[in-house]
Formats: C-alpha cells, sequence, structure tokens
C-alpha cells in the first residue's frame, strides 16, 4: 500500500500559495494523501485516516487551535507518526521550540518550492519501495532496482549517477524535469548535454522494454526529460496503526 500523509494548512486552498501545488505534487510522486483546511477538525481526521505522517501548520487564522496543541494531542493519544511542522516566518523560533517539546520530530519554513517539503518527508517516512505499473521496482535506501521480464522480477544493476537520475525522475513523476535541474542535482558541477543524454540511453537500456521507443523517460526537446510512470510509494514494513480514537483516552484533547 502507498505512504499516506495527511496536510494540514489553512492555505492548502489557496491557489495562490505554494503550499496548495504540494497535494497533486505528493500524488504524482507515489503518495496517497488527504488535506484539510479545518485545525478544529485535524484530530478527528488523523484518527479516521490513520496517515503514515503528517504535515502540520504551526498557526491556523481565525481558528480556536493552532498546530502545537495538535501535535501534542496526537502524541497524548499514544501515536508515534511523523509530524512535520511548518512555519511561516524564520522568527517563529519559540513556536518551533514548542513544537519539539509537544513531539514534533521536524520542520519547514514555509517555502517557495515545495520539493523541500517533499524532502523533509521522505527523510521521515521509513525505508520504502517504489513500484511502477507493476513493471519496475526501486529501493531507494538498498540501491536496488528490478524490472519485471516474463512474469518475474529481474534485478538490474545501476550506477551511482545512473540511480540519482532515476530517483530525480521518480519525485518529479509527471513533470518536466528541466536539464539544468538534473545536471545540478545529479553531478552538482557543469555537464554537457551529451553527457546527460548518454546516461539517459544507458538508463533507458536497464529499464525499457523497447529503448529506442521509451515509455517511462520522455524527452521533452529543448525542456528536459518527464518520468510518465505512475510510482507508488509503499513502506516495506507492517503498517502501524496511528490513533487511539478520540474518546477512548482520558488524555485525549476535544477540540470542538
Amino acid at each position: 500500500m502507498p505512504f499516506k500523509i495527511l496536510v494540514v494548512d489553512d492555505e492548502i486552498d489557496d491557489e495562490s500559495n505554494e503550499i496548495s501545488q504540494l497535494p497533486d505534487m505528493l500524488r504524482a510522486a507515489g503518495y496517497e494523501v488527504r488535506t484539510t483546511a479545518d485545525g478544529d477538525q485535524a484530530y478527528d481526521l488523523v484518527w479516521e485516516y490513520n496517515p503514515d505522517l503528517v504535515v502540520l501548520d504551526i498557526k491556523f487564522k481565525n481558528q480556536s487551535v493552532d498546530g502545537i496543541e495538535i501535535c501534542e494531542a496526537i502524541r497524548q493519544n499514544g501515536s508515534d507518526i511523523p509530524i512535520i511542522l511548518i512555519t511561516a516566518f524564520m522568527t517563529e523560533t519559540e513556536e518551533v521550540l514548542r513544537g519539539f517539546e509537544a513531539g514534533a520530530d521536524d520542520y519547514v519554513t514555509r517555502p517557495r518550492d515545495n520539493r523541500e517539503i517533499m524532502a523533509r518527508i521522505r527523510a521521515n517516512l521509513p525505508p520504502e519501495v517504489i513500484v511502477v505499473d507493476d513493471y519496475i521496482q526501486v529501493d531507494f535506501a538498498g540501491h536496488r532496482v528490478w524490472v519485471k521480464q516474463d512474469g518475474n522480477w529481474q534485478e538490474t544493476h545501476l550506477q551511482r549517477l545512473q540511480f540519482e537520475l532515476l530517483d530525480v525522475l521518480i519525485l518529479n513523476a509527471g513533470r518536466i524535469v528541466p536539464t539544468t535541474t538534473l545536471k545540478d542535482t545529479v553531478w552538482g558541477k557543469p555537464v554537457s548535454d551529451d553527457a546527460l543524454a548518454a546516461y539517459i540511453r544507458r538508463l533507458r537500456e536497464k529499464l525499457e522494454l523497447d529503448p529506442g521507443h521509451p515509455v517511462y523517460i520522455e524527452n521533452i526537446w529543448g525542456l528536459g526529460y518527464r518520468f510518465n510512470g505512475r510510482p507508488i510509494r509503499a513502506t516495506m514494513f507492517p503498517r502501524r496503526k496511528c490513533c487511539i480514537k478520540k474518546g477512548d483516552s482520558a488524555d485525549a484533547h476535544d477540540f470542538a
């Protein structure tokens, strides 16, 4: 089953805010996602949805609860699911410290680029495997890749840079990744377009059924490359129960 992510942010439906794009980016990368802008209902949704990780805004405008209270209630009800707090300003140091005291695992300042939140999500989740269309399987922690051939999974060995290219492409599945982004992320130094194309060609040879007519790694001429498969991110271990039902514990908070 794919990892389940709950995003609690009062600006999640505001299309002018960068955070509104996060759910679609997470779904494209293989996560199952639920969202809410209502802090007062967040705790109940945590129990009902049983997520693997919660992205939680610290402050909610014109609401009776804040993210730190939600975090504290989740922990008091026995859950150890990862919680990432989102702060609006670098000056919210005291709120961040309160969040850690309440049991938060990580925090990020509200970014102009959601990829920072996605990186934090990956870092706080347990080891995962990614399955793409029941044809490609990737173990990022173990740096292993399998391709299904004649109904059986066959491991294919990727060089380090090939694996890192695949990582960036899958993380941005369905989106065009500019060639400059691939070069900066994978190499961290100037490389020629021909060198990048050569690595992409070798990667296709190891993953595509017909490398001459690639299905998964598409060249968008003049722009970059796009990974077209639909990845599903799943834990390698049994899913844990998230929370005790509200009302079953004397410590449960009522945000009504």
